[in-house]
């Protein structure tokens, strides 16, 4: 069975600038796929050639076992870093036109949302207009225009930016039903605790480069004799050690303030 997502020797370059070098990357169904590192590494760029909004100069790029299509953006659901909602549109008619961009019908979208708009306590807003939410409440709204289609991959592009800290608990236990349904999940960030707790599997990039990928339980092991880690039974996060360890072997300068903020 081919991958979900398959990248292979994958290069973007703007002018003279190389936004991601010669990436090579396999994300298995049915696993939640953590995309780290810090501000610049090239973590959207990649994402990007995924949907096909931004062509790589070199190599290849499949979804789904072919190249990006029309019908196979169909079965994406794609929250991109910069979100934007209709301001004047009530929350139910944004829903609603968000199911009509997919193809999925009025009932059939209130019906698979019904379960989500309870869980977020978005009922009792689904008359108000975007505009009179809240900043969480209106990303709450995002994340269902993303999965109104039932789509059968999900990428993320730093969905925990901004969000309040009960928003994050929320939209943790948002992936991990999907990762209980078999969905493929492919999220970015920049923080590294959380794909830590949420990942199947990861890649590190760094200034366009991998400098890590596999499993979290594979990285940690690779690492254990080479950074001093805690005993694999305590909860307290390991990759921030292990990047900082990977970056000093990569030969790279370390990451700037700017990087990771």
């Amino acid at each position: 069975m081919p991958a979900a997502i398959s990248l292979s020797g994958v290069v973007k370059r703007f002018g003279k600038f190389t936004a991601v070098d010669h990436l090579d990357l396999e994300i298995p169904y049915g696993v939640t796929f953590g995309l780290l590192g810090p501000n610049g590494a090239g973590k959207t760029t990649t994402i990007r050639m995924i949907m096909n909004i931004t062509k790589p100069d070199a190599g290849l790029v499949q979804v789904l076992g072919k190249q990006i299509s029309e019908g196979v953006q169909e079965r994406i659901g794609y929250l991109p870093e910069e979100r934007g909602l209709y301001r004047k549109m009530k929350v139910i008619d944004q829903l609603v036109f968000f199911a009509a961009i997919k193809g999925v019908e009025r009932e059939t979208a209130l019906k698979r949302l019904s379960p989500w708009i309870d869980s977020m306590d978005l009922r009792p807003w689904l008359q108000k207009k975007t505009e009179e939410l809240s900043k969480g409440m209106q990303q709450k709204v995002q994340f269902l225009g993303t999965i109104v289609h039932d789509p059968e991959i999900l990428i993320l592009d730093e969905p925990f930016s901004g969000l309040d800290p009960m928003n994050v608990v929320l939209l943790k236990d948002f992936l991990t039903e999907f990762k209980r349904q078999g969905k493929t999940v492919l999220f970015s960030t920049h923080v590294l605790e959380q794909a830590e707790r949420l990942c199947d599997r990861i890649a590190l990039l760094y200034r366009s480069k991998k400098l890590l990928d596999g499993t979290v339980k594979e990285i940690k092991t690779l690492y254990r004799d080479r950074v001093p880690l805690p005993p694999p039974v305590e909860p307290e996060p390991e990759l921030e050690k292990i990047f900082i360890k990977a970056v000093q072997e990569s030969g790279l300068s370390a990451p700037t303030a700017e990087e990771l903020q």
